[in-house]
């Protein structure tokens, strides 16, 4: 394990790095159990002491949770544990909306970019029936929100990268939060229009016509998002009038 500049680093951190990089790798994904202490000792060729010392900072880091009497899990990704709803921030007036939705769109455009590059080693029957629950969904309802998010999270399995899968998974609240902010079925019908231009462009394996598709209704939800912006900015504010209460 040793080797220049980790060298300078403690044992326990060079473990820690090395089952950081397994568990990035999928190795280990979300909610494996890993080995335990004596054959992981043998597997870094150190004591369980140090072993113990890596997982420690493991856990520090969010990556793995131990359960008494049971072991260490790589931990599931809770979204909220990350990130505010987008409405929050909107509300709030903070200034990075955009940037939040951007990086989802660009990592849901290498995501489609990459189903389309490996078409065929994918399985795409999820896919199509995703696609096939979104068509079908009212787009004015939230199920449409949840089959549209859906779609994404199955192309994200489907191309079998659990670090793409865990980042989707991530930047999901941000996209739930962005379809939600209008309520006109035009946008909601770019949406399924844009997964049915990803499916196809995916299943003909053209990931420039995938990557494309994401990237164009990203743009489609920025332009929303700013003019629902104006027309917030645009709204006079309505003072409530507390009255004086009355006797007992």
């Amino acid at each position: 394990m040793a080797g220049g500049s980790r060298c300078r680093q403690p044992l326990y951190a060079q473990v820690a790095e090395e089952m950081r990089a397994l568990i990035e790798a999928g190795v280990y994904g979300p909610g494996d159990r890993l080995p335990p202490l004596p054959e992981l000792a043998v597997r870094f060729g150190c004591s369980r002491a140090t072993v113990r010392e890596a997982l420690g900072t493991l856990r520090g880091q969010g990556l793995v949770e131990f359960r008494p009497g049971d072991g260490t899990y790589v931990k599931r990704v809770v979204v909220e544990s990350w990130m505010k709803p987008l409405e929050a921030a909107i509300l709030l007036g903070q200034n990075h909306v955009e940037q939040l939705l951007g990086l989802a769109i660009a990592v849901l455009a290498g995501v489609a970019w990459t189903a389309a590059r490996n078409h065929r080693r994918l399985d795409t029957g999820l896919l199509a029936a995703r696609l096939f629950d979104l068509e079908c969904a009212d787009p004015l309802d939230e199920t449409a929100i949840s089959a549209e998010l859906a779609f994404y999270l199955a192309l994200a399995e489907a191309i079998a990268q659990p670090v793409f899968e865990n980042t989707v998974r991530v930047l999901q609240e941000v996209l739930r939060s962005s379809l939600r902010a209008g309520k006109d079925a035009r946008r909601r019908f770019l949406g399924v229009d844009a997964c049915r231009a990803v499916y196809d462009a995916v299943v003909r394996g053209d990931p420039a016509a995938a990557r494309d598709a994401v990237y164009a209704y990203g743009e489609a939800l920025m332009r929303h998002l700013a003019n629902e912006r104006v027309r917030a900015a645009r709204r006079p504010l309505v003072h409530h009038r507390h009255e004086p209460a009355g006797p007992l």
